[in-house]
């Protein structure tokens, strides 16, 4: 991977971290995934290709470990919604 690419994806990944709203951070993630995954990423379920950048950028050796990454990846781009259950 490029040092462009990386810096380019980095950028993405901190935005969706960093987002102020839902709308935010949901758009940070797509882009995320267009720019890492393609534009034909775009056609699957955004959590679905949230997960598979996961395995990408934070891969672990302990399946238990790489799901719970990936559900706390699932919840940067789509924050509100943890936070709606917790409430309820």
């Amino acid at each position: 991977m490029s040092m462009l690419r990386k810096s380019v994806i980095d950028a993405k990944y901190e935005a969706m971290l960093f987002a102020k709203s839902a709308d935010a951070a949901r758009e940070a993630a797509v882009e995320l995934v267009r720019t890492l995954l393609g534009e034909e990423a775009l056609e699957r379920p955004l959590e679905n290709t949230l997960r598979e950048c996961c395995r990408i950028l934070r891969p672990a050796k302990d399946p238990r470990e790489q799901l719970r990454f990936e559900e706390e990846f699932v919840e940067l781009a789509i924050w509100p919604g943890k936070s709606q259950r917790i409430a309820a």
